[in-house]
């Protein structure tokens, strides 16, 4: 299983701290606000769309996925171990680029993450 920390770890040693950081935050405020676009369009526009309240509920659940992202990110960061914890996992980074797909399933990373830190 998918470890959502060592996820932004690998990401921010790969890509750097600014990048990641600002990729998460996007990574919430855009799909989010697209999703409410999307879903007050399909319930209330003039003609309802079941398509687009769909979408607009896919696009929220994935804003949601990247907000453990960009929490563990800026923990990662603040506490200044993103070469302890990320450089020794980019050798698996082959892995962590297939698995990252999960962030396509809506609220699937916040379960993960909520688990993972519940054993934690």
């Amino acid at each position: 299983m998918i470890k959502i920390r060592k996820l932004a770890a690998v990401d921010m040693a790969w890509l750097g701290t600014r990048v990641i950081l600002t990729e998460y935050a996007i990574g919430v405020i855009l799909p989010f606000i697209l999703g409410l676009l999307s879903i007050r369009s399909g319930f209330f526009g003039p003609t309802p769309s079941a398509w687009e309240s769909v979408l607009g509920i896919w696009l929220v659940g994935i804003a949601a996925n990247y907000v453990p992202l960009f929490i563990y990110a800026v923990l990662i960061a603040k506490a200044g171990t993103v070469k302890e914890e990320g450089e020794p996992e980019i050798a698996h980074a082959k892995r962590y680029g297939v698995q990252q797909v999960i962030i396509l399933v809506p609220l699937l990373v916040v379960v993960v993450a909520l688990i993972q830190e519940r054993h934690h």
